[in-house]
């Protein structure tokens, strides 16, 4: 087992060097902010970029993966939310909101990392396929699902064109579009044109990891421990053993991608689940779950590894 917390403990400790450097006073909430929109908006883009434009696979995208973790996720979403709304009563923008975070892996900022470090030769690929679905299905359902439930006069037309924009905004999907296009046409990218977005791709794991810390330091935690633990257990539970059922059925448990992307979905959820849940009145609940789950993960990953090493 020690050999798995050398894998898992250097992912954490970045982590941890992030909320100290922010709980600290040594650098401000808004450097935090920064590394943030640098990496949501330029690094972790092409990350996303050169897994697909320039991997060395003849797929470029796993449509049976893709559809069997959408449907996972799917069903963690829809069971994160039945639990919120009916077991605890939460209002029903809040509800979608905590699916959310059942349903919806920090996919780019700690699965990677970790996926980079246990499966190599398939993560880079996988991740692209997953940000696939949450950017594309899940992240926009459960927000236009959120605007419409919490609206005296539900408009579903004002809340898709939302998300719409949303959408066609985000970085990633550019990302994705740029990258199927050169894909698709053959294009083959100048030498150093190639290095470069590798060298800018690379930056994205160590600063996501790091900015993680920062955004958990700004976060205090709540009294709702039963909320919390229940949305925690999904997230880090419910959602990958989905995901391992789904994928097994359609592929195979024991193919490297689909542990790959058990693994990815295992992680916590995704870091803005605070910022999303603040609209809703439930940033509090959120912020806890998000740090908790942060923390957990930690023994609760190690311990899918050294599952996927006896079995494999």
């Amino acid at each position: 087992m020690l050999d798995i917390f050398a894998i898992t403990l250097p992912i954490y400790l970045i982590i941890l060097f992030g909320y100290v450097s922010v709980r600290t006073g040594y650098l401000k909430e808004d450097t935090i902010s920064a590394l943030s929109r640098f990496t949501v908006r330029i690094s972790l883009p092409t990350l996303i970029f050169s897994a697909i434009a320039l991997s060395g696979s003849d797929e470029a995208l796993n449509w049976l993966l893709i559809f069997g973790y959408m449907i996972a996720s799917l069903m963690a979403l829809f069971a994160g939310y039945g639990v919120m709304r009916y077991r605890f009563r939460q209002d029903r923008g809040a509800s979608w909101i905590h699916g959310l975070a059942v349903a919806n892996s920090n996919s780019g900022f700690i699965g990677f990392s970790i996926a980079s470090l246990v499966f190599p030769e398939t993560a880079l690929s996988v991740l692209a396929w997953i940000m696939i679905v949450e950017n594309v299905v899940v992240i926009p359902f459960a927000i236009v699902a959120a605007e419409i439930s919490s609206g005296e006069e539900p408009d579903l037309a004002k809340a898709v064109r939302k998300a719409f924009l949303s959408f066609v905004r985000n970085p990633l999907v550019v990302a994705v579009a740029l990258a199927l296009a050169v894909r698709l046409s053959g294009i083959a990218l100048p030498e150093r044109l190639a290095t470069t977005v590798k060298m800018v791709a690379a930056v994205a794991p160590v600063v996501a990891l790091f900015v993680v810390g920062g955004i958990i330091a700004q976060f205090s935690i709540s009294p709702f421990w039963r909320r919390t633990a229940t949305i925690v257990s999904g997230k880090l539970i419910l959602h990958p053993v989905l995901v391992f059922v789904v994928l097994a059925l359609l592929i195979g448990g024991s193919d490297p991608f689909v542990l790959t992307a058990v693994l990815i979905a295992s992680v916590p959820m995704l870091s803005i689940y605070p910022i999303l849940g603040a609209t809703y009145g439930a940033e509090q609940i959120c912020a806890t779950a998000l740090v908790v789950s942060t923390i957990t993960s930690f023994f609760s990953v190690s311990a899918l590894i050294w599952l996927m090493q006896q079995f494999t």
